[in-house]
């Protein structure tokens, strides 16, 4: 019983002294910059609905997602959002974290779709980055069908899954086209 109790009292002198260190500043590796230094306003905000909550579609508060990759080859580092209920956004890195939405010129905002995940690949190996967005959704909301924008080399790209059937699955997630892609990279290397 006498050494439990110095345990129990051990433990709680370790948390008290822990709660009283000061962080080190000169060791953050992150910051938060705000949106008009960085030109990025996206937010995924989803809204209940008494036909479509998460009574109705159990994948409600499963959020969208986010791909990083230089699509336009200039050595930077862009981003692609998904968003559930609004539009998704192509965000080009202009230089010093600072980027510029080509959205609507890309023609990659996908804004009718329930966007639930994105993966960047070189799809057909020209050497530019591809944007594949998975769709899902309730059922009667329409339109699942995942995505393929083939880059254009131009900072615009073509869907080509417009009319195939076998992309018409509905309620997967990324998990399945990440499969495929690690088969296709392993069936390359082997």
């Amino acid at each position: 019983m006498h050494r439990l109790t110095s345990i129990v009292i051990i433990l709680i002198f370790t948390v008290i002294a822990s709660c009283n260190k000061k962080p080190n500043n000169d060791n953050t590796l992150f910051s938060n910059l705000p949106s008009d230094k960085t030109n990025i306003y996206f937010q995924n905000t989803v809204k209940n609905t008494p036909d479509f909550n998460i009574f109705s579609y159990r994948n409600f508060y499963n959020g969208g997602g986010v791909a990083i990759g230089d699509l336009n080859n200039d050595g930077l580092q862009d981003i692609y959002f998904t968003s559930n209920m609004g539009e998704n956004k192509l965000y080009i890195n202009e230089g010093n974290l600072k980027f510029k939405d080509i959205t609507q010129t890309a023609g990659v905002a996908d804004s009718n779709k329930w966007s639930t995940g994105v993966a960047l690949v070189d799809i057909n190996s020209d050497g530019w980055l591809d944007i594949y967005v998975c769709n899902a959704g309730y059922r009667s909301q329409g339109n699942t069908k995942n995505t393929l924008y083939i880059n254009n080399h131009d900072l615009t790209f073509t869907e080509k899954l417009k009319n195939t059937a076998s992309m018409k699955m509905g309620t997967q997630l990324m998990l399945l086209f990440l499969i495929l892609i690690w088969m296709v990279i392993l069936m390359c290397i082997f």
